[in-house]
């Protein structure tokens, strides 16, 4: 019974070592890289433990030229047993995990970055305080848009609202008292005022009513 549990723990920590490896590889960059890193390693000290009292056999190695295998410098002349098994994992354990790493980040890895390449369009201040909007695209397939921010006079940031810049880049007029003027050139439509939800993205316009400043677009054609 107990030989059949620490085969099993050892088939587990074997697997917690190498998927955790992997996992770290695919979601490096991400919160979740700290969870499979911790696996791999969890899962490489169990098994280094499981196995030490697995006796040093040696390397069992083939010389260039040579029919047989080699090990601890004589011909090996006896099978492969479960102790030369044991005894290479042990030993490698760790390149395995180094290669399943590289190979995860190289082959997954980059997806999982984040890619976003952000540019200021304009800024302008008024009497309370500084504004300034973003032109952000996230990675070279995701989509393209506008953040407008603005601060009081002690650059402690007030609000923020999220607008569309796929076909379109967002110019900010001018803010006056509460009233934020912000206009678009051609944008797709044939409005020459535009409404809240032909500009507003997510949050910014699912919470309109909350917000401090009143917007207005304009649409030059």
């Amino acid at each position: 019974m107990k030989r059949t549990v620490l085969k099993l723990l050892f088939c587990v920590s074997l697997l917690m070592s190498c998927a955790g490896a992997i996992g770290a590889g695919i979601m490096l960059g991400t919160p979740l890289f700290v969870v499979f890193a911790v696996t791999a390693i969890i899962g490489s000290v169990w098994v280094s433990k499981l196995l030490k009292s697995v006796p040093n056999v040696g390397l069992i190695v083939k010389f260039r030229g040579e029919s047989g295998y080699y090990q601890k410098g004589e011909r090996k002349t006896t099978p492969v047993s479960n102790n030369d098994i044991l005894y290479h994992i042990r030993m490698f354990l760790p390149f395995i995990q180094i290669g399943l790493f590289v190979f995860s980040v190289a082959l997954f890895g980059s997806s999982h970055r984040s890619e976003y390449v952000s540019r200021q369009i304009c800024s302008t201040t008024f009497n309370g305080g500084y504004a300034e909007v973003l032109f952000v695209e996230q990675g070279k397939q995701g989509r393209a848009y506008s953040e407008l921010t603005i601060y009081d006079i002690n650059m402690e940031q007030v609000e923020s609202i999220f607008m569309r810049a796929e076909s379109a880049i967002p110019s900010l007029d001018s803010i006056v008292g509460t009233d934020v003027y912000v206009s678009y050139r051609r944008f797709p439509c044939s409005d020459s005022t535009l409404s809240y939800d032909k500009v507003m993205l997510d949050e910014s316009f699912l919470d309109y009513g909350k917000l401090k400043f009143n917007y207005h677009f304009k649409n030059n054609k």
